[in-house]
């Protein structure tokens, strides 16, 4: 479970980077810049520690609410989700 964890993390983190560049760049991209690097640096605590009872992110009832025309929304709740499941 925490390899797959790991790995989805991995990919969420590829996407929010690639939505800041967008955004960065001057093109439409999901949430906004600031929402964008909240949860970079929250995904980056989620894959450092693998551990829902060392860190829990607070970022998906604040995504929840956005618009989600790319999927990253989905995505990252989903992988908060999958997070908070890992037993340690």
């Amino acid at each position: 479970m925490t390899n797959f964890v790991d790995k989805q993390l991995s990919e969420t983190m590829d996407r929010v980077r690639q939505a800041i560049a967008s955004h960065e760049r001057g093109e439409k991209a999901p949430l906004s810049l600031a929402l964008l690097r909240k949860v970079q640096a929250e995904v980056e605590l989620m894959k450092q520690h693998l551990d829902p009872k060392v860190f829990k992110p607070s970022y998906p009832r604040f995504v929840l609410d956005w618009p989600d025309e790319t999927g990253l929304v989905k995505l990252l709740v989903d992988v908060a989700y999958a997070y908070e499941k890992i037993k340690r």
